[in-house]
C-alpha cells in the first residue's frame, strides 16, 4: 500500500511519530473503484473516510428519477466521504461515483472515532480537516448565491485545471449549474483571456 501521499498531507497539518501513524495504518484498506463505479451510495449511513491516491471521482445528488447535480470532484490528495451522514447517523443524500479507475485507502469513521480518543494528534487532523471542510462548504453555497457560473468556472481552474481532460464536459456544467452549451461559451471566454494573459 502507498502511503506517500496521504503521510505528506498528514505531515503539511501535523507532526506525528512513527508509531502513532503506524496505528493508522493498520486500520487502512486499499480500496479499487472501477470507472463510473458507486462508492458509496446515497440512502445509506457513511461507512468510510477515504483518501484519494489515485483518479478523480465526483459526489452528485439525483433530481427526481434522472436529473443529476455534480456537488463536488475530489481527486488526488483529497478526503472523501459521507461525513455528516456518520455523523448525524442519518441516511447519505448524495451518491460518490469514480470517473476514473480510483484507488482510494479508506478507514471506516468507527476506526476513526476510536483512535480519536487514543492518538490525540490524529484527533487534531481530523478536526483541522474538518474545519477547512466547512470552509469549502461555506465558499460553494455563497459562490452558488452570489458568483456568476464565470466566476465559478474560473475559481474552478484554478484549484483543478486539469480537470478539463479527465472529466466529461457535461459534469463540470452540472456543477456549474448550466447547460452544457453555456460551458462551451464560458471556456471559449476563459481560453481567449488565458491567450491574452501570455
Amino acid at each position: 500500500m502507498d502511503f506517500s501521499s496521504i503521510i505528506e498531507k498528514i505531515s503539511a497539518q501535523v507532526s506525528f511519530k512513527r508509531e502513532e501513524f503506524e496505528l493508522f495504518a493498520e486500520r487502512v484498506t486499499q480500496i479499487r473503484v472501477k470507472k463510473n463505479e458507486i462508492w458509496e451510495p446515497e440512502g445509506k449511513i457513511g461507512t468510510y473516510l477515504g483518501f484519494v491516491n489515485r483518479g478523480i471521482l465526483r459526489q452528485y445528488i439525483l433530481k427526481g428519477d434522472s436529473q443529476e447535480y455534480t456537488e463536488h470532484f475530489y481527486s488526488e490528495g483529497e478526503f472523501i466521504g459521507h461525513y455528516v451522514s456518520y455523523l448525524s447517523q442519518e441516511p447519505a443524500t448524495t451518491n460518490i461515483q469514480a470517473l476514473e479507475d480510483c484507488e482510494l485507502l479508506a478507514i471506516t469513521f468507527d476506526d476513526l472515532q476510536d483512535l480519536y480518543l487514543k492518538v490525540p494528534v490524529i484527533e487534531r487532523f481530523g478536526r483541522l480537516t474538518a474545519e477547512r471542510k466547512l470552509i469549502e462548504y461555506h465558499q460553494r453555497t455563497q459562490a452558488l448565491l452570489a458568483s456568476s457560473p464565470e466566476d465559478m468556472y474560473h475559481k474552478l481552474m484554478i484549484r483543478k485545471p486539469d480537470l478539463h481532460n479527465r472529466v466529461k464536459q457535461y459534469y463540470i456544467a452540472q456543477h456549474l449549474g448550466i447547460r452544457p452549451e453555456s460551458l462551451s461559451r464560458i471556456r471559449k471566454r476563459y481560453a481567449e483571456q488565458q491567450i491574452k494573459n501570455q
